[in-house]
């Protein structure tokens, strides 16, 4: 009886300790999956943070030129191409240098002679990283280290899109280290100038590295556990990866959402969240959709408000205008912040007959603001063009560029009007 006892506890023990094991090893496996993914959701959504930041300072940087042209043309009005193009390069080259980025991103331009590509091909206008080669020619057949030959992929890039991200090994700021980095590179047209800026992947590793990091501590609090019971075990497993672990990298991530989707200054949605929603609205449209219109508008003379009062003044000029258009339209519609002082507002179901009573709330409602900083006689404004999706559009591209034609309309009518 004895030996039948004991051959059952060795036998209970041996399952035991081979369930135990089993254990440890699924949750050994589970742990480091989860750890994985999570370290993975957080790296690719910091990527897109950052390919989107290149995106916003890129274009940020041609509203600059397309502003600095167009003063200088005003002050300067008999001046030639080689003059303004001229005075272009030393004003982006004076905001490159000075512009700082703790991640060690940075912007450089160089200017297309030759489509075609081959030898030769562009000149390197700004490049802070490698200043002593600027005025240097490049060529289209150069290879990298990653055996690539990014300027081509880069020019035919721009050539087919306008635009392009790409990545390549390129030195650090301010250091020999050679790493790969990912780029976004768009074409100015005026002057047959490429826009770039990079930011290095293995600053964006570390927001990985971190994150499983992070993870890692969850995962030894679990294994520690292992030795109480399976019950135990299991329930800590689930409330230390459900409550804590998935949990906090989904809070992450609708905060970097959430960043990305809203412009930090105004609250209105960001340039890229809503060329987004124009994308989905077009689609929609082409499905069957109809009666959605785009607003373009912008607030007149805006730069005599940062000129005369400051640009404090001037950021709570485009604060309180944003809250003003937001207040005049409905929870479903959108208030997109498209650069500078203009601002796109996206609506739906408006058919024509409420076209005018729409189009002149929004003007009222801009006219109706008041800022204490400015004296009593001086009145903001805002010229409106809109456009409705129409069938002949070719992408969402010419909803927008009819806006824009129809808001200079407006401008050229006077200004605080719109122009359909």
């Amino acid at each position: 009886m004895k030996d039948v006892k004991k051959s059952e506890f060795i036998r209970s023990t041996i399952f035991v300790s081979i369930g135990l094991m089993i254990s440890l090893m699924l949750i050994i496996l589970f742990s480091r999956v989860v750890t994985g993914i999570s370290a993975k959701m957080t790296y690719d959504t910091t990527l897109e943070v950052k390919k989107n930041m290149l995106y916003e300072y890129v274009n940020n940087m041609i509203v600059f030129l397309d502003d600095a042209r167009d003063d200088y043309l005003a002050e300067h009005p008999d001046a030639t191409e080689e003059e303004i193009e001229k005075e272009m390069i030393a004003l982006a080259h004076e905001k490159i240098y000075m512009e700082e980025h703790s991640d060690g991103a940075y912007m450089w331009v160089q200017k297309v002679l030759d489509y075609n590509g081959g030898d030769d091909y562009a000149i390197r206008l700004i490049h802070p990283n490698l200043s002593d080669t600027e005025g240097c020619y490049l060529s289209t057949n150069e290879v990298n280290q990653m055996g690539m030959k990014a300027y081509e992929i880069e020019l035919e890039g721009v050539k087919k899109d306008g635009e392009i991200y790409q990545n390549y090994a390129f030195k650090k700021l301010d250091s020999d280290e050679v790493t790969e980095k990912v780029t976004y590179a768009k074409l100015y047209k005026p002057y047959d100038w490429i826009i770039c800026m990079g930011v290095n992947l293995d600053d964006v590793e570390h927001y990985r590295l971190k994150a499983a990091e992070n993870m890692m501590s969850y995962q030894n609090l679990v294994l520690s556990a292992v030795g109480l019971t399976w019950l135990v075990l299991i329930l800590f497993m689930l409330y230390i990866y459900k409550r804590t672990g998935i949990d906090r990298v989904e809070k992450k991530n609708k905060e970097l959402r959430n960043r990305l989707n809203t412009d930090a200054m105004t609250g209105a949605c960001s340039r890229s969240y809503g060329e987004r929603l124009i994308k989905e609205e077009y689609a929609a449209f082409r499905e069957g959709k109809d009666n959605t219109l785009l607003f373009m508008m912008d607030v007149d003379k805006f730069k005599n408000f940062n000129d005369g009062y400051g640009h404090d003044v001037g950021d709570k000029v485009l604060k309180s205008f944003t809250e003003a258009i937001k207040e005049s339209v409905r929870q479903t519609d959108h208030v997109i912040r498209w650069g500078g002082d203009e601002f796109i507002v996206l609506m739906y179901d408006i058919h024509e007959e409420m076209l005018k009573t729409v189009a002149d709330k929004l003007l009222d409602s801009v006219r109706n603001i008041r800022i204490e900083e400015l004296p009593p006689d001086v009145h903001i404004t805002s010229s409106v063009g809109v456009s409705y999706f129409d069938p002949a559009d070719a992408d969402y591209k010419d909803i927008i560029a009819r806006a824009d034609a129809a808001l200079y309309r407006a401008k050229e009518a006077g200004r605080n009007n719109w122009k359909l």
